[in-house]
């Protein structure tokens, strides 16, 4: 019996206020009523994304489709034009001849266009250069319209901004938001710290406004560097390039507009707030701290944030340099449960994991290896019957033909990968911060520390903070015994 061609479908997939045409569901139903109706095909499915995405980067859907693709789940993808595909031409054709290498096809509705033709590529790259060229076009026109606007003094606001909500295309205060905006400025004024403020909300049950999460030290302090609260609005902070909003830093016009809508706080609260946060700012400067190669990689798994290296016990005998989670340091052990890790600790078992993981080779490449050594095998066998006289020239021609194909696509993925795989020393006898570079990551979960390195390596650690607390308290209650 023959087996039946499994084909799936990719869509881009509308907001729910557009046309009922470009749901999901409808699209689901019509492709797979299309592939259906075929004999010798078989349905597997509809990926989907977003109409936003203008990039396979940005697209999950699209890249689980390729991937699905490439362990031999789909031998065929139908979607409606190049221009839903991809519209960005190296893009399109990278993909379609990375497809195309395994066996899988894309044909193109609109186009009618089945890129298992290799004439299909000229027609491809002319529709993928109209549909960017499009793209770009429409781009340009937004962008033209909306500084247009900005320049009158027209102002498009969001309604997710705390403390107002958008009522007839114009920010109005709620007022139980505007309390806490205005009791941030407050106490910022009056010398609480951001990180303060976070927990003292927090602790009142209070929560940011959309996703009803907990409040931080860098939403706070974005909230104090907004002008939108004194009724003012900036126009055009960040543009759009190359699909990536960008910050302002002067390359296109802002524009400031006053009064445009009703303040929460006076104008000489914000210019105190702002000069508190430009003294800050000085300071912070004038007192660079010096940065732990651990800084970012260490993460909790419990709250997902990421490590804080502080000092404990400052100022005494027993001071020292501890990572703690962000989450806790900020809003305590209530929001967070994830240890403390003394950085001496850190840095020995990174060691330990370190000598560990160089001696590791990835299975990708262990098989690689495994494989060019026996075909290197079988071509000296093959040799050795030419020689012998036990097989014909024309036949030997054929085999060793296919051999050295062979080889050489396996010594070339062997180099892909041992390129893409960051090789470690043989062996660290001590402790140096240069040797974090090969880590990405490290997860702390309850007291195990788990060392992610960029050759593959997986490696666990255990610690325990319990022993060297115990000591200091000793030491410590000897000194105060000894002062009485």
């Amino acid at each position: 019996m023959r087996k039946k061609i499994r084909k799936c479908a990719y869509a881009r997939v509308s907001t729910n206020h557009e046309e009922q045409e470009s749901s999901l569901a409808f699209q689901t139903q019509y492709y797979k009523a299309l592939i259906e109706s075929e004999k010798d095909s078989e349905f597997v499915g509809i990926y989907a994304d977003t109409k936003s995405g203008k990039t396979a980067r940005l697209r999950k859907q699209f890249k689980a489709m390729i991937q699905a693709a490439k362990r031999e789940e789909i031998d065929y993808i139908i979607t409606k034009s190049i221009s839903r595909f991809a519209r960005n031409l190296v893009e399109t054709l990278k993909i379609i001849r990375e497809l195309r290498e395994i066996g899988v096809g894309v044909y193109f509705e609109k186009e009618n266009i089945d890129t298992l033709d290799y004439k299909s590529d000229f027609i491809i790259s002319i529709y993928s250069l109209v549909a960017e060229s499009e793209l770009k076009s429409m781009g340009d026109q937004v962008k033209w319209a909306a500084r247009k606007r900005f320049k009158n003094g027209s102002v498009e606001l969001s309604p997710s901004i705390y403390g107002y909500t958008l009522k007839d295309g114009k920010l109005v205060p709620v007022p139980n938001e505007a309390a806490i905006v205005k009791e941030i400025f407050e106490k910022y004024a009056a010398g609480m710290g951001a990180d303060s403020i976070a927990k003292s909300l927090n602790d009142r049950g209070f929560r940011t406004k959309l996703t009803q999460n907990l409040w931080r030290s860098n939403t706070i302090l974005q909230i104090l560097d907004n002008e939108k609260y004194i009724g003012d609005a900036i126009l055009q902070k960040t543009y759009g390039k190359d699909y990536k909003r960008i910050k302002n830093d002067g390359s296109v016009p802002m524009y400031y507009v006053e009064n445009n809508h009703e303040p929460i706080i006076s104008k000489e609260l914000f210019e105190k707030v702002q000069a508190i946060r430009e003294r800050k700012k000085a300071s912070a400067k004038r007192k660079p701290a010096k940065i732990s190669p651990f800084s970012g990689k260490i993460k909790c798994a419990e709250c997902g944030r990421s490590y804080k290296r502080r000092m404990n016990n400052r100022n005494t005998p027993y001071e020292k340099w501890i990572w703690s989670c962000r989450t806790y340091v900020e809003m305590g052990r209530k929001y967070c449960k994830g240890p403390n890790i003394r950085e001496k600790d850190l840095q020995q078992l990174f060691v330990s994991a370190y000598n560990e993981a160089a001696k590791f080779q990835p299975h990708e490449i262990k098989n690689l290896d495994a494989a060019l050594k026996d075909l290197l095998a079988q071509e000296r066998d093959l040799i050795a019957l030419k020689v012998k006289g036990y097989i014909k020239q024309e036949d030997y021609m054929i085999q060793h033909d296919e051999l050295l194909s062979q080889i050489k696509e396996t010594e070339e993925e062997l180099m892909r990968q041992s390129q893409s795989m960051v090789k470690l020393q043989e062996r660290a006898d001590g402790y140096s911060d240069r040797l974090v570079a090969c880590l990405e990551e490290a997860i702390i979960e309850g007291y195990t520390i788990t060392f992610r390195f960029k050759n593959r390596a997986e490696i666990k650690r255990e610690f325990n903070n319990d022993v060297d607390r115990r000591a200091t308290w000793i030491a410590k209650k000897g000194v105060i015994s000894n002062e009485q």
